[in-house]
């Protein structure tokens, strides 16, 4: 029987078919992953961007070596402050990216490419650079021998004007709505400005640069006929933060009385007329081909970069209508977008044969291609699902890193298996993920060991969740909780570990509490003191009682003695007796009036009352009281205390128990500062004339304090004192209250010589008012 040739070459072609897909599969299998670092200028949600990164995926996902691709955002849109970027942006990205190795760098716009050449040399060495959306030809961009090539991003914008003047002629002022803010808009603006000279005498041109949405909206309704609006940069609101596109669009398009015009296709069918118009899509799609031509080995000329073909122009029927532009006046081969279905009438004969001919010329080709297509559908139902899988498991991981706690599958070998960025920040080890097989004690907290407490044994051991505080080495403390995960037949077979760390909070409620029982102590010192008061106040009335007594009974006393002689009274003679008694009388009242000063001192301390800051207060009777108040603090530390006050000081607007805080915390610190009893101690109080203030220095020979830590002392919780049971509390509320003052707190310190801290306070009828 003799074979076909047909049917012989069909069963060749198919074998070869095999063999070819043979030896792709193996090709592929053994292919080397590509690294690839995609850098953004702005942000993610921003119209300009996603459609570049959906550009460069849809050629990224074809390519035949596997890919992985790492996102970054600058976000200078919405962060243009050259400080942010220079001091916040560049450290982030540089401690993220410094250890990492790209096959390649894809960039979009001027910020992402300016950022990569900056560190071309410390971080992308020999790296090659594919960028894209920049607005010029840029000059020589080699650097050591690296390849720096891209696509062009090149905005007709005469052709642009001329299609208005084209489509209406009678327009005589262009309006240009922009932003300068940042580098891009800036580029932009100096593009158009450029072109526009070109038509001087023909059209003027009107800039309207980052003026707000409310404002801009309020001018565009004045426009008139012969003006036209054209859309170069992007709208920010009244607090000068960047709108999104949406808004801008509604409002230009919403408010406008005349016809919008741009250069992107990201605005074409959202209120403008249309155009030659440039698409961030096609942009990042041939970038992304030409980063897939340099990982192939083929690497361009030197100073080679992409100019997009001319687009062709697209225009929204709906504004053509709205502005009663003709049609005729569309430049030839131009595409409509929004334009209403027509229906051609055919005669029918023609109608018929038509359609008769479609079935037939549908029906042959179904049968040439029924084969093929059934071979291909499983082929491409494997690789939609490749792709749907490798698409799927990019943003599980972007959503898994972006989770700022340690999240970590361990093994029941204990083992690492898989851990997100979060458990590579500064709070944990290193980046587990990055080492496998390690020990999770050794990844996660530095231990040489499992932990005595590890709730991912609990987990492993319970079936149950599980949870526990966990102290590093370091004296770090996290809270780490375990979560089971079973298998199909009901075993644990890994845990998910979730590590925070606890320590600033533990931190903070320590310190509440820690304030708290101070709160408690000054109303139990505020009991005390009133105790105390009860009985002093019988002794200085019985004391001034028996005062009186013996100065009645003295005469009949010294009558007595003038004629019996010298006789005892109490256990001595009474003319020992009469000479001490006198001074015994006044130290008692001295002494009972002491504590009643003391006791009433305490009481207004530690009462609770609110800030009321319209009293007259003696300046130096507060500065004398907070004295008395800690008189024991200041002869336990020294004995060298000195005070000068300046009498007649003018009365100061604020609250008497304020200031005296103020006082008592600052001696206690100098007293806290001071080595020993023979350094010394020094207050003085005085009126500076020049800012009509009056003035507190305190002035200690203390142990000082450091440059790099005096910047600090006022700050809440900031203490150097902590293991003594410092709370960092003390200058923080002094400066604050020297704030509500309206004075100013300032210190002045080296170390080992001592510490001077001035305080003023405005007095009445100048900053403070009663």
């Amino acid at each position: 029987m003799t074979v076909p040739l047909v049917k012989i070459r069909s069963i060749a072609l198919f074998f070869f078919a095999v063999l070819l897909l043979t030896a792709t599969s193996t090709v592929g299998e053994s292919a080397q992953i590509r690294e690839i670092l995609i850098l953004h200028s702005y942000h993610p949600g921003f119209p300009w961007t996603d459609e570049t990164m959906k550009g460069m995926q849809k050629v990224l996902a074809n390519s035949e070596d596997p890919i992985h691709l790492h996102v970054e955002y600058l976000d200078t849109k919405r962060q243009p402050d050259p400080e942010y970027f220079t001091h916040v942006l560049d450290s982030i990205l540089h401690y993220k990216l410094k250890n990492k190795k790209f096959d390649l760098i894809l960039v979009s716009d001027n910020e992402a490419l300016n950022f990569v050449i900056e560190h071309k040399r410390d971080l992308f060495a020999a790296t090659p650079i594919v960028f894209c959306g920049i607005e010029k030809i840029l000059p020589e961009l080699y650097q050591d021998g690296a390849i720096i090539t891209g696509v062009v991003e090149s905005p007709d914008y005469h052709e642009l004007l001329n299609t208005i003047i084209s489509l209406q002629p009678d327009t005589r002022e262009v309006v240009v709505i922009g932003n300068r803010r940042d580098l891009s808009g800036r580029i932009s603006s100096d593009m158009f400005k450029e072109a526009a000279l070109s038509y001087t005498g023909t059209l003027t041109f009107t800039y309207w640069d980052d003026i707000p949405a409310d404002e801009l909206g309020i001018k565009i309704e004045n426009l008139k006929s012969g003006q036209v609006i054209f859309i170069n940069g992007q709208v920010i609101d009244s607090s000068g933060q960047l709108i999104n596109a949406n808004a801008r669009n509604s409002i230009l398009r919403n408010n406008s009385p005349v016809a919008l015009y741009g250069g992107c296709d990201l605005c074409l069918g959202h209120g403008i007329i249309g155009g030659p118009l440039v698409s961030p899509f096609i942009q990042g799609q041939l970038a992304a081909k030409l980063a897939v031509e340099i990982l192939s080995g083929n690497v361009p000329e030197k100073g080679f970069v992409v100019l997009p073909d001319k687009p062709v122009p697209a225009f929204d029927y709906i504004q053509l209508k709205r502005f009663n532009i003709k049609f005729s006046s569309l430049p030839k081969g131009a595409r409509l977008i929004n334009q209403p279905q027509q229906f051609s009438m055919l005669p029918p004969k023609l109608f018929w044969a038509i359609i008769f001919g479609f079935v037939v010329a549908l029906a042959v080709i179904s049968f040439l291609i029924n084969n093929i297509l059934q071979r291909r559908k499983a082929e491409a139902r494997t690789l939609e699902s490749k792709q749907q899988y490798k698409y799927l498991n990019q943003q599980f991981q972007i959503i898994l890193d972006g989770i700022p706690e340690g999240l970590t599958l361990i093994s029941r070998e204990m083992m690492v298996i898989w851990s997100n960025k979060g458990a590579g920040t500064d709070q944990f080890n290193n980046r587990p993920g990055t080492v496998p097989g390690k020990y999770c004690c050794e990844m996660l907290y530095n231990r040489a060991e499992i932990c005595d407490n590890c709730p991912a044994t609990l987990a492993f051991e319970s079936g149950r969740a599980s949870e526990a505080a966990i102290t590093t080495p370091d004296n770090r403390i996290l809270e780490v909780k375990a979560f089971p995960i079973r298998n199909e037949i009901g075993e644990v077979a890994n845990v998910i570990v979730l590590a925070s760390d606890i320590t600033e909070k533990n931190r903070l409620r320590e310190e509440g509490m820690q304030n708290s029982r101070l709160a408690s102590l000054g109303e139990l010192a505020a009991g005390v003191a009133h105790e105390i008061n009860n009985p002093n106040a019988l002794i200085l009335l019985n004391a001034e009682l028996i005062q009186k007594t013996y100065a009645a009974a003295a005469p009949i006393l010294m009558d007595h003695f003038v004629r019996e002689g010298d006789f005892l009274l109490g256990s001595l003679n009474y003319s020992e007796m009469s000479q001490e008694l006198p001074f015994l009388f006044k130290e008692m009242l001295d002494s009972a009036s002491h504590i009643k000063n003391i006791v009433h001192d305490l009481k207004d301390f530690a009462r609770n009352d609110t800030a009321d800051l319209t009293e007259n207060v003696d300046f130096n009777e507060a500065v004398q009281a907070a004295v008395r108040l800690v008189n024991n603090t200041i002869k336990n530390s020294t004995d060298n205390f000195q005070t000068n006050y300046t009498s007649d000081l003018p009365i100061v607007c604020g609250n008497f128990q304020r200031v005296e805080q103020v006082v008592i915390n600052l001696i206690v610190n100098s007293c806290q500062s001071l080595k020993n009893k023979n350094a010394s101690l020094k207050l003085s109080t005085f009126y500076d004339p020049e800012t009509k203030r009056n003035c507190l220095i305190v002035q200690d020979e203390g142990s000082g304090i450091n440059p790099d830590v005096l910047p600090h002392i006022t700050d809440p919780f900031f203490t150097t004192k902590r293991e003594q049971g410092g709370t960092g509390l003390g200058l923080s509320v002094t400066s604050r209250i020297v704030q509500e003052h309206g004075g100013s707190l300032v210190f002045s310190s080296l170390p080992g010589a001592g510490t001077t801290a001035t305080v003023s306070i405005p007095v009445q009828g100048q900053e403070a008012k009663c």
